[in-house]
């Protein structure tokens, strides 16, 4: 499935950006991108698996060029997101640039997606929208980082929109694509945006407090563990950003990884219950239930060891 889905995005780089195709295969060939061995590609996999659960064909031109077309509107992001954590003498310009490149050949493959679905221009239309109220949350993210005093109202907001909305967002062109209906289009949006959440607040709890420079507390990120920790705990990061144990202590004590802990529980039993309203549809969701797990790989880990942390 990974192949074919690389060898799709190969092609639409190829048609939809010759001039720097190569540019763009070196960016996604970088650890983290879609096309370097070691990334799981979840946009396109759940993108792959939705389509396979409405049409029961595995990897079809079209939906080959859906889970194209998101993963490329998911590297995307990724790549703006690394451009904000970028130095202003760094290589910012050049990442921009093939960034509006990666939307622009993502949007094509759409296009060419949607040829054969029955409301083909409609489903285009929501493919941009959908992705422009996953935008919303990345705004809202980088808007929070530079302000600096986030609640956690907004820091919620932020993940919902930002990594729930992306995965609405592939979730619901797939089915579009494979002709879905309405309900069901619902319901496949509703898993993906469940699904993702949950995939980024175990993503959030790994990184809260991770040793070394890298860490969210060390940059103080806008995230849910680090917001929570900043309103229980008042201690700021030294200077060097090289987190001390006894800031590492306060932060188990402080009850962040457990909160963070519960919301992730919650996102995974909806996650769950949508597979199973899904599956009485009589929809064919056994690759949908094996993304899932494969999003909670480790989760039951990291809920345990927050639960322990704490009352210790």
């Amino acid at each position: 499935m990974l192949e074919a889905l690389r060898t799709q995005i190969h092609e639409v780089l190829e048609s939809m950006a010759p001039s720097i195709r190569a540019e763009l295969a070196g960016l996604l060939s970088r650890p983290g991108y879609a096309l370097h061995p070691d990334t799981p590609c979840r946009a396109g996999v759940l993108a792959l698996e939705v389509h396979a659960a409405i049409s029961r064909e595995r990897a079809s031109k079209s939906a080959l060029l859906a889970a194209a077309a998101v993963e490329l509107q998911m590297e995307a992001a990724y790549l703006f997101d690394e451009v904000a954590d970028q130095p202003s003498n760094g290589r910012r310009g050049e990442d921009l640039a093939l960034a509006i490149a990666l939307l622009t050949a993502g949007a094509g493959a759409a296009v060419d997606a949607a040829a054969g679905s029955c409301d083909s221009s409609g489903n285009v239309r929501r493919f941009c929208s959908a992705y422009g109220e996953a935008c919303a949350g990345q705004f809202l993210d980088a808007m929070l980082q530079r302000r600096g005093d986030a609640t956690l109202e907004e820091a919620l907001q932020a993940t919902c929109l930002k990594s729930g909305g992306l995965g609405s967002f592939i979730a619901g062109f797939a089915a579009r694509v494979a002709g879905a209906d309405a309900e069901a289009v619902a319901l496949f949006e509703r898993f993906g945006m469940n699904t993702f959440t949950l995939g980024q607040l175990l993503d959030d709890m790994r990184d809260a407090c991770a040793p070394g420079q890298l860490s969210d507390l060390a940059q103080r990120k806008a995230t849910l563990p680090v917001v929570f920790y900043g309103q229980e705990v008042d201690s700021s990061v030294p200077l060097d950003g090289m987190l001390t144990p006894d800031i590492y202590k306060s932060y188990e004590r402080s009850g962040a990884p457990l909160y963070v802990a519960i919301l992730a529980q919650a996102y995974m039993v909806r996650a769950q219950k949508d597979l199973s309203l899904l599956a009485r549809r009589a929809y064919a969701v056994g690759g949908l239930g094996r993304f899932l797990k494969s999003v909670e790989v480790g989760a039951e880990a990291i809920l345990s060891a927050a639960r322990v942390r704490l009352v210790a």
